[in-house]
Formats: C-alpha cells, sequence, structure tokens
C-alpha cells in the first residue's frame, strides 16, 4: 500500500509539471499570436500585400518636336514588342516556349545566341525579344499563345522622323539607355528594357522636356509571380510637345538643294537670332538609329569620306576666305588705317620682304578702295591693310562678329573655331608670329577656321547695324523681343561694309552679280569665299581636274532684304571649287525662298 502511494504521488507530480509545461507553451504561443495579429498587424499585413502585388513601371509617350508653325518634325508610332516573363517558366518550359516561338516569328541572330545561354530565375526581368513586329507576327503568336508560356506581346511608341536625312543632324535621334549613362542615382525609367533616350541634336538637347515622367500599375500575382489581375494604375505623364524655331519648309528645301554636296547651309533672323534652318549634308536616316542600326549601315557612313555622321554646320570647321575680309576692313577703318576713300593699288602681288603673295586675280584690280575691294574681292587690298594693322586689331574685330567661340546653341559637338593671334601660336606651337601668319590670316587662310553657324552669326551682326545677336532654336516663354547689345564700332562703317557687300551681287563688277536677284524688293547682299585646303603645284589649274578631296572650299555669306535686313545666311560646300560658282547660287535660292515664305 505504501508503495503504491509513492506511485501515485510520483505520477501526480510528473502530471503536473507536464501540464505546467503545456499550459506554458500554449501562453507562449497565444501571446504571440496575440502580438502578430494585434500589435503587429499592419507590418504583417504590409509584407503579405508586397508579396502578392507587383509594381510596373509605365513608360511615357515622348514628347513631339514641331518646327515654329507647328508642323511635327519628330512623332511616335505604333511599335509592338515580344517579351518573354522568366518568372513564370521552368527551364524545361523556357526551352520548350523558344522552340515553338521560334517556328512562328524569326527572331534575331544575336538574341537567339543569348537565350541559349539565359538561365531562368523568378527574380528577373522581362526581357525583349524582338520589336518592330508586322501585325501578322503579332496575330500569329496571339493565335498560339497558349502554347507560349511567358510570352507577351506590348504595344510600345517607336519614335520617328518624317525628314528623315533632311533634318537628321538638327532633329537627332533616340536610343538605348548604354552602361555609361546610368547610375546609382538614375531614374527607374531608365532601367526599363530598351527605354530609349535622345542621343543627339534636339533630342538629346530637349531631354528632360521630351521624356515625361513614368506611371506606376500594380498587379496581383499569383505564388509563382505571374500577373493575374490589376488592381490599380496612375498614367504616365507624356513628354512636352516643345516647338522650336526652325521652319521645316525652309529646312528641307536648303537640304534639297545642297542634297549631292558635302555642304551647309544655315539661315538665321538678323533681330532675334532664330534659327530658320541648320543643314548639313550628306545627312543619314535618324529612323534606323532609333530602331538599332546595322553594321553595314554603319560602316557605308562612317567611311564615306563626305562624313555623313558630321554636323558640319555647327561642328565643321573650315578656312573662311574672303568672307573674312570685312572683319579686316572693318578693323582697319575703325584704326584710322585707312578711310573709305583710300586707295590701294593692286598690281597682282604682294611683297613681304622677298615673299611674295598673290592675288586671286594674278593682273591685278588696279586701284582700288575698300568698297571695291570687297566687291572684287582683292586681295592684295587686305594684304596692305592687314600689314599696316598688325593681326590683334582684326582678330579683335572677329571676336565682336561672333568668331573664334562657342555659342552655346545647344547641339552637341559645336566647336569654336579659331581666330589666331600671338599667344594662341605661342601656346599651340610654340612658335612667335611672323609677318607672314598676319597676311595669310587677312584672306581667311592661315590658322583661322570658323564654322557656318559662325560666319551667319557674323553676318546678321553686319546686317542688324552691330547688334550682338545670338543665335538660338527656342524662344523663351512670354518673350516679346530679345535684347542684345552694341558691338563698339561705328554704324557708319558698317553701313559702307552694307553697301560693298550689296555691290558684290548688284553691281556688275562684283564676283556674284551673275547670281543677283531681279526684283529690287528681294534683292540680297553677301560676299562670296574661297578657301584654299591643298596648295595647288600649277597656279591657275582647273579645280575640276582635281580629284574631289584636294579641290578648294566654296562659301558664301549674305542677308536679305537689302534695304531692310530680316535674315542672313551662311554656305559651304565641300571641295565646291569656287564661292561664285557654287556657294552663292545655293544663297541666292535660300534668300528668296526665306523672304518668299514671310510672304505667304
Amino acid at each position: 500500500m505504501p508503495k503504491e502511494n509513492e506511485k501515485q504521488r510520483i505520477f501526480t507530480r510528473r502530471a503536473v509539471l507536464f501540464g505546467g509545461l503545456q499550459l506554458a507553451a500554449f501562453t507562449t504561443l497565444a501571446g504571440r499570436l496575440i502580438d502578430l495579429q494585434f500589435f503587429r498587424k499592419s507590418e504583417y499585413a504590409t509584407l503579405s500585400e508586397n508579396n502578392r502585388i507587383k509594381l510596373q513601371l509605365i513608360a511615357p509617350e515622348r514628347g513631339y518636336i514641331l518646327d515654329r508653325i507647328g508642323v511635327p518634325m519628330a512623332i511616335n508610332e505604333k511599335n509592338y514588342r515580344l517579351f518573354i516573363d522568366y518568372s513564370a517558366l521552368t527551364q524545361p518550359a523556357f526551352r520548350a516556349t523558344i522552340s515553338k516561338l521560334q517556328t512562328l516569328v524569326p527572331l534575331p541572330e544575336k538574341k537567339l545566341k543569348t537565350l541559349e545561354s539565359t538561365r531562368v530565375s523568378s527574380a528577373s526581368m522581362p526581357e525583349l525579344l524582338k520589336e518592330h513586329m508586322t501585325w501578322e507576327e503579332v496575330s500569329l503568336v496571339e493565335l498560339h499563345l497558349m502554347e507560349l508560356a511567358g510570352i507577351f506581346v506590348d504595344s510600345g511608341q517607336i519614335r520617328h522622323y518624317p525628314f528623315a536625312d533632311n533634318a537628321a543632324h538638327l532633329i537627332g535621334y533616340v536610343g538605348s539607355v548604354s552602361e555609361d549613362e546610368l547610375t546609382d542615382e538614375s531614374e527607374p525609367l531608365l532601367h526599363l528594357p530598351d527605354f530609349k533616350i535622345g542621343k543627339n541634336g534636339i533630342e538629346k538637347m530637349l531631354e528632360d522636356k521630351l521624356r515625361g515622367s513614368a506611371g506606376i500599375r500594380q498587379m496581383e500575382v499569383n505564388v509563382h509571380g505571374v500577373p493575374v489581375r490589376e488592381i490599380s494604375k496612375k498614367e504616365s505623364i507624356p513628354g512636352e510637345a516643345m516647338r522650336i524655331t526652325v521652319d521645316s519648309r525652309l529646312q528641307e528645301f536648303t537640304a534639297g538643294l545642297v542634297k549631292d554636296q558635302s555642304a551647309a547651309v544655315v539661315v538665321m533672323e538678323v533681330d532675334t537670332g532664330n534659327v530658320l534652318a541648320l543643314t548639313s549634308m550628306p545627312g543619314f536616316d535618324p529612323d534606323i538609329f532609333s530602331t538599332g542600326i546595322t553594321t553595314d549601315y554603319w560602316s557605308t557612313l562612317s567611311t564615306d569620306k563626305k562624313n555623313p555622321l558630321l554636323n558640319k554646320a555647327v561642328s565643321g570647321q573650315y578656312p573662311p576666305g574672303s568672307t573674312f575680309k570685312m572683319m579686316v576692313g572693318l578693323a582697319g577703318l575703325d584704326a584710322g588705317v585707312i578711310s573709305p576713300e583710300s586707295i590701294i593699288n593692286c598690281p597682282g602681288e604682294f611683297f613681304l620682304g622677298d615673299h611674295k603673295f598673290q592675288c586671286w586675280k594674278t593682273t591685278g584690280h588696279g586701284s582700288v578702295h575698300f568698297h571695291e575691294a570687297i566687291e572684287q574681292s582683292c586681295d592684295v587690298f587686305f594684304y596692305t591693310v592687314a600689314n599696316r594693322l598688325g593681326i590683334q586689331p582684326y582678330a579683335d574685330m572677329a571676336r565682336r562678329f561672333g568668331l573664334g567661340h562657342v555659342h552655346d546653341l545647344g547641339l552637341e559637338g559645336e566647336k569654336p573655331g579659331i581666330i589666331p593671334d600671338p599667344e594662341w601660336k605661342m601656346d599651340h606651337y610654340k612658335q612667335r608670329w611672323s609677318g607672314g601668319d598676319t597676311i595669310n590670316c587677312a584672306i581667311g587662310q592661315g590658322f583661322v577656321l570658323a564654322t557656318p553657324l559662325q560666319l551667319a552669326v557674323m553676318t546678321a551682326r553686319i546686317a542688324n547695324g552691330g547688334f550682338a545677336v545670338k543665335p538660338r532654336l527656342m524662344v523663351p516663354k512670354g518673350e516679346e523681343a530679345p535684347v542684345f547689345e552694341q558691338i563698339s564700332v561705328k554704324s557708319e562703317l558698317l553701313q559702307l561694309t552694307r553697301e560693298a557687300m550689296f555691290a558684290v551681287v548688284n553691281e556688275p563688277g562684283g564676283t556674284t552679280y551673275a547670281h543677283r536677284i531681279a526684283d529690287p524688293r528681294l534683292a540680297f547682299c553677301g560676299k562670296t569665299g574661297t578657301s584654299q585646303v591643298r596648295h595647288l603645284i600649277r597656279e591657275g589649274m582647273n579645280q575640276n581636274s582635281l580629284p574631289w578631296e584636294f579641290r578648294h572650299h566654296a562659301l558664301f555669306v549674305g542677308f536679305a532684304p537689302a534695304d531692310a535686313p530680316k535674315y542672313a545666311c551662311a554656305v559651304i560646300v565641300e571641295h565646291g571649287g569656287g564661292g561664285a560658282s557654287a556657294a552663292a547660287p545655293v544663297a541666292k535660292e535660300v534668300l528668296l525662298k526665306v523672304q518668299q515664305l514671310a510672304e505667304t
């Protein structure tokens, strides 16, 4: 009996201990449940939502680029794109999908090679397989969608350029975001599959305005991460439609005039600086750059000796030739080393010591003053003026009129040109300036270089009475009229210069008389220029007998109408032979057209 009582006590103690342990475990579990259900409910609810909700960025529509009257120069068109979502696939299912897909839609060879090494991961972003699909390809994929796990078709946007190569350098193009353009601070939008940004021209210049802002779509997904339904959607904000100063009609017209040349044309308003046309030829197809350039097309462009990839209007730097003579003449008049009546004899050559500098007219121009020297483009006259002046006065005058520095138009690659002086030569060549340098630069040769944009600015400042107008492609909102500083030069000297430029075109002795406009209301003024790119072995050698790349550059600068200037232009035809024969006819048609457009 005592033994049975002992056993009973032991059993009771053990039962109580076990019961206590059970009670403690239950109490702990209950406490944890209360903590999860009541005190940390919101925290775990959020985590649960994140596990079943997938956020997707919605790419915004890119803003249009419009010309001054609202004509679209860059638009968007439908782009059907094929994607694969790895999160919905296993490796065997992936292989089966790709195998079936290849029987329906041809995939790019490069893409197929990368797919062979693809490893399926639920964390992978959807990958772009093909874009620019035809409607027939889209229909075929949709018909077999049940057999194509993870495949979906998306309707996106593709950039299109209605003016093609006529405005390629001006408008530019878009392209995929490169690794170099991505940083830790880059907005998520740039990480979207094949999202495109401006790479050149206006597209790059106005990227922040044209891009827009991404939208967000909340999708409910199943346990495999496959979307089930859309929960909410915040629409993207399209980019702004941006209007530029260019007149697309004039842009297309100027491009047509120099279509078969290696050339550049710039047209601008002399009072506002508004650029009306900025043409560089030959061009390229910007649509191909936007959709993905082929190796063959890139090779064709990059090996073309006419350099279609260079925006010659702002990046091409050329000896300005005789178009530079106005700067030397103005500096001489301003410094008083010559007067409007000063006579200089041109025997066809100029000697500095025992070195001979030839005039383009080897028989000479005889006795000429400033007006006639501009009209007939007498080299000896400007050799003499430069020799009396020295380099610094006419270099300073050239800079005042817009040569030798960047105008910050906004387009990538704008070059400063070169207006040399003794300091410049010492910095670049470690050599002292010579009298021969001064003589060479006087006719826009030697070290002097200018872009077509700079020559247009120089001409506009002469035409508008000496106001330091600056070129621009955008007009600030609400602006009534821009105000520019007055250049430090006497107005009567500018008037003399304009009269001489009138004679170049409209008087029988002028170098461009053959290309004048008969209607006095539309008459224009200007100056020819011819710049050597290679020293000719025999004086007077026929330019047409030389290989194209050895011929002289042809230049012309001008403004119109003659009596009340509104428009300035600069034309360069690379290796065109002569300014009067190759560039002046282009400028005539351009200045006639811009005036006619203003009347419509």
